[in-house]
């Protein structure tokens, strides 16, 4: 029987839980109902008895008026005062024990009952008294038994049908919500997880932690999509400054070119080593526990001198710094920053000048450019996403505007509440 309802899927669970309900349900009514029918049907034959032996002093007194051997008491019940005048069908029963209700097939419909007792008559003479009834002459149900048993049946089934549709709503509201969880898990990509607002707060709370996972699935790969680029970007000169350096060691023997070489493979290998902690704390952002501390920025840690020797003739830099100003910036950070503002400013500036302004809550880089045209000349490329992202993971803003005059102003400022 319960080989159409294997499997595990939540549609054979409900079917083999509703068929399993439905079979206790079944037979619990049928055990509560048949002995209960079973106690009204003695029961009723107990009170049928006790009816016919409630006769006795109607009987006696009713022969002191008739002085007859045979009196119909009732519809149902027959008095007897001689063994002679009793029918053949009790006749063939004889003898009956005085004073003891005798049962002769008391479930059939041929079926009788007889209480057999005596009484002194007028004239002192010790006579027989036989009272007889017909088993189902009185019973509850005589006429109407069928009626009750069918409203019982249909009642029990309406039972069982309620609560097996109560069953299913139950079950259909709780597993509902896992069957979509599971068709979105298979066929939708992109979107959130959702559930109904009536599902129990167990599935909300899954949904809720699936599409946080999913969240951070989706960022772990674009970390790593972003340090891919991030990498290549930043990595590509430093790389190709420590393969020339070493390819001209091998061509020439003398100490102040080697020892050049060796000073250029250096510089390059720790602006390397600068740029990789850096790309390496925003991908895996370590930098959480450094968000919330600050530290005085000097004038030492900004290589001024460095971006001057790429400046073009007649582009003077200048720098602001405000005294004592503190930074939620790691030094490497803040210098990965500046070379990506400045560098952009000193790429797209060819004439004027470029202003370095640092204080505690903002860093803004503004040059006499061509500013923003939104031309492919004018595209400050991969350099200012690293530090828009920067910005997101110490708690600051980033902003890049043309001026009113010339040129363009990117602006950084700290957020009240960085995250």
């Amino acid at each position: 029987m319960f080989k159409f309802f294997h499997g595990n899927t939540i549609k054979d669970v409900k079917t083999r839980l509703l068929f399993i309900f439905s079979s206790i349900a079944l037979t619990s009514t049928f055990l509560v109902f048949f002995p209960f029918s079973l106690y009204l049907v003695i029961n009723e034959d107990n009170q049928v008895a006790q009816h016919l032996a409630s006769f006795e002093q109607i009987a006696t007194e009713h022969y002191a008026l008739i002085q007859d051997d045979f009196a119909q008491l009732s519809p149902h019940v027959n008095a007897y005062y001689n063994e002679a005048a009793l029918p053949n069908r009790i006749k063939q029963l004889m003898p009956f024990t005085e004073n003891v209700i005798t049962r002769h097939r008391p479930y059939d419909e041929d079926g009788f009952i007889i209480f057999h007792t005596s009484f002194i008559d007028l004239q002192g003479k010790k006579t027989p008294l036989y009272l007889t009834i017909d088993a189902l002459a009185i019973e509850f149900g005589d006429d109407g038994w069928d009626v009750l048993m069918l409203i019982s049946f249909a009642l029990m089934i309406f039972l069982i049908t309620f609560l097996r549709f109560s069953l299913q709503r139950m079950f259909d509201g709780l597993m509902s919500p896992v069957t979509e969880l599971s068709h979105q898990l298979q066929h939708n990509h992109n979107d959130e997880f959702s559930v109904s607002e009536h599902s129990i707060d167990e599935l909300q709370t899954l949904t809720k932690h699936l599409n946080e996972y999913k969240q951070m699935k989706e960022r772990l790969a674009r970390q790593e999509l972003m340090f891919a680029k991030y990498a290549s970007h930043e990595l590509k000169t430093p790389i190709a400054i420590v393969l020339g350096a070493a390819n001209l060691q091998g061509m020439k023997d003398d100490p102040v070119f080697q020892a050049k070489q060796r000073d250029r493979i250096l510089v390059a290998a720790t602006n390397m080593h600068a740029t990789v902690e850096v790309l390496l704390s925003i991908v895996k952002q370590e930098n959480a526990s450094e968000a919330g501390t600050m530290r005085v920025v000097t004038e030492n840690e900004i290589p001024l001198d460095k971006f001057r020797t790429k400046l073009k003739d007649g582009v003077e830099l200048h720098l602001a710094l405000e005294p004592k100003t503190q930074l939620n910036l790691p030094e490497p950070v803040l210098a990965m920053i500046l070379k990506n503002l400045v560098n952009n400013a000193i790429r797209f500036t060819r004439q004027g000048q470029i202003t370095i302004h640092i204080d505690s809550h903002t860093i803004s880089v503004t040059d006499t450019g061509c500013g923003l045209t939104g031309s492919t000349e004018t595209e400050h490329g991969l350099g200012l996403l690293i530090v828009k992202r920067i910005c997101q993971s110490y708690g600051w803003s980033f902003e890049l505007k043309s001026n009113l005059e010339r040129g363009c102003t990117a602006t950084l400022r700290l957020l009240i509440n960085p995250r």
